[in-house]
């Protein structure tokens, strides 16, 4: 008989929003969300990224990402520019407090992975990976 408590995406729900919390937990503490982090952390990676790739890298829909460039914007996290060859086009870069910001919080990202993966075999960890790939390879394929 199905247990709903034994169903993949009601366990793996429920973990995810336990790591989350525990993430933004100590981003929170600096003054940002964990969404901002992440963003933070890709528009410095790729400067002049445009919001639609954004929207892509954090798989949330445009409008989402427009509030969220909105709201980093006026805390002076990100500045806009309109693409040079392209008007339509709106390219994302850190200012100096922004790359002040990632600088500061990347190393509590960095001690929050390791912290995560503390007493668990490197090869365990490349099976969970494996496991994870193969159940949203499942998904897709059905």
């Amino acid at each position: 008989m199905f247990n709903l408590n034994d169903c993949i995406g009601v366990i793996t729900n429920k973990y995810n929003k336990e790591i989350i919390e525990a993430f933004n937990n100590r981003v929170l503490s600096h003054g940002i969300t964990r969404v901002q982090w992440i963003a933070i952390y890709y528009i410095g990676q790729n400067e002049g990224i445009t919001q639609k790739q954004l929207s892509y890298i954090l798989d949330s829909n445009e409008s989402s990402i427009v509030r969220l460039v909105d709201r980093m914007e006026k805390d002076d996290m990100v500045k806009r520019e309109k693409d040079e060859n392209d008007r339509r086009i709106t390219r994302l870069y850190l200012t100096d407090y922004g790359n002040k910001k990632r600088e500061e919080i990347i190393p509590i990202g960095e001690k929050f992975s390791n912290d995560s993966v503390k007493n668990i075999s490197e090869k365990d960890l490349e099976t969970f990976k494996n496991v994870l790939n193969q159940i949203v390879n499942n998904l897709k394929n059905t």
